[in-house]
């Protein structure tokens, strides 16, 4: 039997197996229920073999599904990339540009970004997808993103990385906390301290899925640094507001401590004596085609984190 698809196909079990519901994914691609149904059923008769496990309410993929969803992902990415690339050979300036980024990030970057972004190139469809660093590692390297924006901790070989700004990360305390007294001045006339100085204090700690909350773990374990307490928390602008009212310490990165000034008040402090970087990249898949208006993206975003 005859095992050729369409990328239509592909696109199907791609979205049936990210939602596990064929109801749900129905409704994502425009079709009806049916449709997929047939689909799915003459796909494993085609390869006579079961992609989804039987007797499940959830549709779970079997082992040989996982692998049929890799080849999938990996096809339509080559696929999208081969459209952007003879869009940019025609000099359409036209496509489809797939950009994730961190919620806080996102909040603060797209205002300034997007608007001389779509002035350029109008004919462009941009589309934007909000997650944590980690899960954004996942949608490059399977292709459901071109580019992402985050923080750097730990680079993966398959994607490739542009620092757009070299960060640094400050620990935040409430207004007028005694470790002022022990502060150490730096060279750029602003105050820091040792991770080790506040090991006894709570920290304020986003997720090990967040690149802050794995810099600062990192850093941790690096200095063999063990402290009274962590707190885990997903939203820093809540950390922020718990640390400027004492209830232990967060940290922030440079490029965002800025814009986020105006939640409270409150007293930061430079981490000094860090094991590693915190840079702020723009990153993608090794080998893919990054068309002009990509390219200019990142630029623009280069400016924005630099200004």
């Amino acid at each position: 039997m005859s095992k050729e698809m369409n990328f239509r196909e592909l696109e199907y079990f791609v979205e049936i197996a990210r939602e596990k519901n064929l109801s749900h994914a129905a409704q994502k691609l425009y079709v009806g229920q049916p449709t997929l149904t047939k689909y799915m059923q003459r796909l494993q008769e085609q390869w006579g073999i079961p992609l989804f496990e039987r007797g499940t309410r959830e549709l779970k993929l079997t082992y040989a599904g996982e692998r049929f969803l890799s080849y999938a992902q990996q096809l339509l990415a080559q696929k999208r990339s081969l459209e952007n690339e003879m869009a940019e050979i025609r000099k359409m300036n036209a496509g489809v540009l797939k950009v994730g980024m961190p919620s806080v990030r996102c909040s603060l970057l797209l205002p300034a970004v997007l608007p001389v972004f779509r002035e350029r190139y109008p004919k462009v469809d941009f589309q934007i997808i909000e997650e944590s660093s980690v899960k954004l590692d996942e949608a490059l390297l399977h292709g459901k993103i071109d580019l992402a924006f985050f923080a750097l901790c730990s680079p993966l070989e398959d994607l490739a990385y542009e620092v757009l700004r070299e960060d640094v990360i400050y620990a935040v305390f409430p207004m007028g906390h005694p470790i002022r007294e022990r502060a150490i001045l730096c060279e750029n006339g602003e105050l820091g301290i040792e991770l080790e100085w506040i090991k006894d204090e709570t920290l304020l700690v986003q997720k090990p899925t967040q690149r802050q909350g794995e810099y600062i773990l990192r850093e941790l374990k690096e200095k063999n640094i063990s402290p009274k307490k962590i707190q885990e928390h997903s939203n820093i602008r809540a950390a922020i507001a718990l640390a400027a009212e004492g209830y232990g310490v967060a940290f922030i990165s440079g490029s965002l401590l800025r814009y986020l000034k105006e939640i409270c008040s409150f007293d930061t402090y430079r981490l000094i004596g860090a094991v590693s970087g915190f840079p702020f990249v723009a990153a993608y898949r090794k080998g893919a085609f990054i068309p002009d208006y990509a390219r200019d993206f990142i630029n623009l975003a280069a400016q924005f984190a630099n200004s």
